[in-house]
């Protein structure tokens, strides 16, 4: 699991002034989601501190769960409106639109455990599950590893352009052979789109006109808002796994929400 740290990400301001709508469109529901984390610290606070100085041990404890309910039914609302933001924004699916079960992966194709999750896992989620119409699979980037990863992300984008978005990212992860190592280069990621069979003179077009730069460094500003801090993370209909977790952990989450 690739551990991220805040100055790897960080933009430079006059990004963040001028980062797209996809970013700043999402202030309100990023209040909204500190606010309820402040609630639960407020919370976890007040039960301890009335323990100990507002009247005996079954009252101070009924109050605790009180709001421990409360601030948890404030939890799971803000959960759902941000997976419903998720669902709206993420540009890459595969499976049905319809599907019960929705996940969202947050990955670098730089990202060594990311590769061992395509490789090792996600397969077998597609062939379980996608395929079968119970779950639809999103990808969103969380470009941090460095310049051959944002590079890479654009690509993905570019081969997004002529319908071949998954094909592109499963050439990427087969193609993985150590950050900022030169896997990644432009001329290897042009290189790539041509053994996919993309019109590589569009393709070699929109890679070097940085098109998508900006719309990538948006994409990782948002995923660090929300408290992504490592690669790859999942919310599953809003339910987190974190890292390069084996299939089963994904089949257990899966099937608590389709049985």
């Amino acid at each position: 699991m690739e551990d991220l740290n805040e100055s790897d990400v960080q933009p430079p301001a006059s990004a963040i002034i001028e980062e797209p709508i996809q970013a700043t469109g999402n202030r309100n529901l990023m209040s909204m989601v500190v606010v309820g984390l402040i609630a639960l610290t407020i919370g976890a606070f007040l039960g301890y501190v009335g323990r100990g100085q507002f009247g005996p041990e079954a009252q101070a404890a009924k109050a605790t769960a009180s709001a421990e309910a409360m601030l948890a039914a404030t939890r799971q609302a803000s959960s759902a409106e941000l997976m419903n933001y998720l669902r709206d924004n993420t540009r890459h699916f595969k499976g049905d639109a319809n599907a019960p079960v929705t996940i969202i992966e947050f990955s670098d194709f730089q990202c060594p455990y990311c590769g061992k999750f395509a490789t090792d896992v996600e397969h077998l989620i597609d062939e379980t599950y996608v395929n079968t119409g119970k779950v639809r699979f999103g990808y969103w980037n969380y470009a941090f590893l460095g310049e051959e990863s944002t590079w890479a992300a654009e690509a993905a984008e570019c081969a997004a352009d002529q319908g071949k978005y998954w094909e592109y990212h499963d050439k990427l992860f087969a193609e993985q052979s150590g950050e900022n190592q030169g896997a990644f280069s432009k001329e290897n990621l042009k290189q790539f789109a041509a053994e996919i069979g993309l019109d590589t003179t569009a393709f070699n077009q929109c890679v070097d006109s940085g098109k998508y730069t900006e719309l990538i460094q948006s994409d990782s500003i948002l995923a660090q808002q929300i408290g992504v801090r490592s690669t790859p993370s999942f919310l599953v209909n809003g339910t987190p796994l974190v890292g390069a977790q084996p299939f089963s952990a994904f089949q257990q989450v899966i099937d608590s929400f389709i049985k």
